[in-house]
Formats: structure tokens, sequence, C-alpha cells
């Protein structure tokens, strides 16, 4: 497994190396092999090197707040960290970490104007923040199970809906039934991550593991191909947008997000249903599936949504 995941760091390296920013092309995607991280394979073969953590879902940027670590704003309304270059194997491309968030400024059709500039900047690199005219791209992260999936997929197989589950390799592991479950009834699965680092923190070949673990353990195990990732509390750089993408996947942002995630102090289900009413647009949702809040109103969200003419999908 070290030697795979050694060559394919080597691989990607090659790749990358051809580019000099974001916006060009990083060359074919790696092809996934079929070599897998067994069930019973709990941490990764680096834990010497670098500490497994169980994984904790991580909030999100609220839609009207900047979410970093810095003040320092760059144009396009992110913010952004500077992080130490001497970390990586090579530095070719921009490795400044991007603290995801949304300003209030919208459009004329009702998209946060940095979602509109971001889906401009990154689309080069598989960065995706919002959906064509009349869709909405229902998406949850599901970094841990708090009781609320199963009737969150009850809601969706009665409303005929898909959705896209952005799944980590410790909910897989306890939650197997589940992740199954919305395979069958047609949901799409997605990549997010095996430890839910911050993935500009992690080196190139540490970027990979991440990925590609959970990769092969979800095609193993549930014979499901991921393509779809998202970055662990938003967090990335144009170099981490390289790797991902040159393993094959599109990177999944959002242009929408609220304060769900909090267990123990949920949102009033009346005013979150406003709120997102208030926000409807072509764009990208992200729910958190340990919301309860979230859990009693999805059902009123979509006939809404669909009152509104918007078509809801699972693939980009």
């Amino acid at each position: 497994m070290k030697i795979r995941r050694i060559l394919c760091a080597v691989l990607t390296a090659a790749m990358i190396g051809s580019v000099s920013s974001c916006g060009c092309e990083s060359g074919s995607p790696v092809e996934p092999t079929n070599t897998t991280t067994t069930a019973e394979t709990t941490t990764r073969e680096t834990t010497t090197e670098r500490t497994t953590t169980t994984t904790t879902e991580m909030p999100p940027d609220t839609d009207t707040e900047i979410v970093g670590t810095t003040d320092i704003i760059t144009d396009d309304g992110l913010v952004s960290e500077s992080v130490d270059e001497a970390a990586y194997a090579s530095s070719y491309i921009d490795m400044t970490k991007i603290g995801w968030g949304l300003g209030k400024d919208k459009n004329d059709k009702n998209q946060p104007i940095d979602a509109v500039k971001a889906q401009e900047k990154y689309k080069d690199c598989n960065g995706e923040f919002l959906c064509d005219d009349g869709k909405i791209l229902l998406t949850f992260d599901v970094g841990y199970e708090n009781g609320c999936t199963a009737e969150i997929l009850d809601t969706l197989k009665e409303k005929n809906i898909k959705a896209v589950f952005f799944v980590t390799y410790d909910y897989c592991k306890t939650s197997p039934e589940l992740v199954k479950r919305m395979i069958d009834e047609g949901h799409t699965v997605g990549n997010h991550t095996y430890t839910h680092p911050s993935m500009p923190d992690c080196s190139e070949s540490e970027m990979i593991e991440e990925v590609m673990t959970l990769h092969d353990y979800v095609a193993e195990k549930f014979g499901c191909k991921m393509e779809l990732f998202r970055f662990p509390k938003g967090e990335f750089s144009e170099k981490a947008l390289s790797v991902v993408k040159s393993l094959g996947y599109t990177s999944v942002f959002w242009s929408f997000a609220y304060s769900d995630w909090d267990v123990n102090a949920q949102p009033d289900p009346m005013q979150s249903l406003q709120k997102i009413k208030d926000s409807t647009h072509s764009g990208i949702y992200l729910l958190h599936a340990v919301s309860e809040t979230n859990t009693q109103i999805l059902g009123e969200v979509i006939d809404y949504w669909q009152s509104e003419g918007y078509e809801i999908i699972c693939k980009l």
C-alpha cells in the first residue's frame, strides 16, 4: 500500500508540475486502482508520521460570515492564510490556504457574488460553487451519525428526490447500513476525506492518502466509485484543488450554508425554513445530516423549491 501511495504521489507531482497556476490543465486523472484498505484496517500506514484522529464534523462557514483564522481578505471576498511552502515538495502552484465563506452581496439571480466569482476563478480546477440556471444541488455532510439520517432518507424517498451525501471513513465504518441505503436508493456518495483534516495543511502525499484511502475503501466495501469531493471545513488552496483534480475528482463547495451543525443549539425550524426560502437560487446547498431542524423542515424545503420551478439534482 505504501509503495502504491508513493508512486501515486510521484505521478501526481509530475502532472501538477506541468502547470503554473490553477487555471492551467493539470494532466489526465490518476486512475484509481483496485487495491483497498480492509474494514479491519482502522489506521493509515503512515500513522508513524501523523496520528489518525477520530472524525468530528466541523462547521462550515455560514452564508453571512467569512470564516478563517486570519484577517487577510482577498479581493474576491475570500479569507486567505499564508502557509509554509517549505512543508511541500513543490511550490509551483499557489499553496495559500483559503477559508471558503460567503458575504451578503447577491446578484440579480439571488446568488452570492462570492460564489459567482469563485465559480469563474476555480472552474478549470474542477471547483464547483454554483449550478446551472433552474437547478439546485442538495448536499449533506455526514461526519458522524446523530440519528437523523434515516428520516432524511425517508423524506427524500417520499419526495422522489436524490441528494449528495459527503461521507468520511469513520462514518462509513460506523454506519455502513446507512451508506448502503444511500447507494441503493440512488443518491450520490461523495468523498469527505479519511480523517477530516484541513487539506492545505497536508503534504501532497498526505492529500492523496486522505482522498484515496477512503476512495478505495468505499469501492471495495460498497462497490461505489466516488467522483465528488468536499474539502473539510471548506479550507482549500490552488495546490490542493489541483491534487484533487488529478485524482479524478470534482471539488464541490456551496453557495448556501447556515448554522445547523451544533446539535445542542439547533436553529428554530420556521426561521430556518424562511431563511432557506429567502436564499433560494440556482446553486449548491450544504445542510448537515446531524441537524434535527433540517430533518424536520426538509420536506417543506423540497416542496418550496419545486413550487418555484427548480430541479433538485444529485450530480453536476
